[in-house]
């Protein structure tokens, strides 16, 4: 399952689960800033807190709206 790490105001992460929405990518979105669980797996992940950050299998991740990356770590063609 694709998962979104994200914040209550933020364009960019609007942007990409609309993206993912287009492309028929179903997600879990997972707000940092309503759980303290969520913010410390992003940061794990990507060892900061920047979002939006995506994830298909929590180790592959992309920070912030790059399609090419979204593309081709999810093979959306």
């Amino acid at each position: 399952m694709v998962k979104v790490y994200s914040i209550t105001t933020c364009p960019w992460c609007d942007k990409a689960k609309k993206y993912l929405k287009s492309k028929g990518i179903e997600y879990e979105e997972h707000n940092i800033e309503n759980s303290d669980e969520d913010a410390q797996a992003c940061l794990k992940l990507s060892g900061d807190t920047m979002v939006p950050v995506i994830t298909n299998d929590d180790v592959n991740y992309v920070v912030g709206f790059d399609k090419a990356k979204i593309d081709q770590m999810l093979d959306i063609q």
